[in-house]
């Protein structure tokens, strides 16, 4: 049976929707991956899907709230921003939490290169943390 991740920010339109695709696309054999946002945005960035589609990661999403996914725990929960961890909903019990504050690349002034550039960085940081962050959290090897 696989076990359940959850990927937990503010928004639930950049960080939050990145991971999940990535974890969804590198890691599924063990995992299956969700995503929410603690005040949801009304939609995602622009520049998630087409960012996620240069590494070759599917992408469909909106943003959403953890109470609309229906689960009451996870394996693991990951936030995403100090945010989130401080007003993680008290519901989200059982297994065990990681933390990492990822800077917001949708804050990003500059160009649009300069803006698709920290879109980027933040993928190519979660396909580094993200299946290392799984398979620590995870006794089965994955693939």
């Amino acid at each position: 049976m696989k076990k359940k991740v959850l990927f937990l920010c503010t928004g639930n339109s950049i960080r939050s929707q990145m991971a999940e695709a990535i974890a969804s696309a590198r890691c599924s054999a063990h995992w299956q991956a969700f995503s929410a946002g603690i005040r949801p945005a009304d939609a995602v960035h622009p520049l998630v899907a087409p960012v996620l589609a240069e590494a070759g990661i599917p992408f469909k999403g909106k943003p959403k709230h953890p109470d609309s996914l229906g689960l009451k725990t996870y394996d693991l929960v990951i936030t995403l921003c100090d945010s989130a961890k401080e007003e993680c909903p008290v519901w989200l019990r059982g297994g065990a939490r990681v933390h990492h504050d990822y800077p917001d690349p949708g804050l990003t002034e500059g160009t649009p290169e300069e803006k698709r550039a920290a879109f980027r960085k933040l993928r190519d940081s979660m396909l580094a943390d993200i299946p290392y962050w799984l398979e620590k959290h995870d006794d089965r090897k994955l693939e």
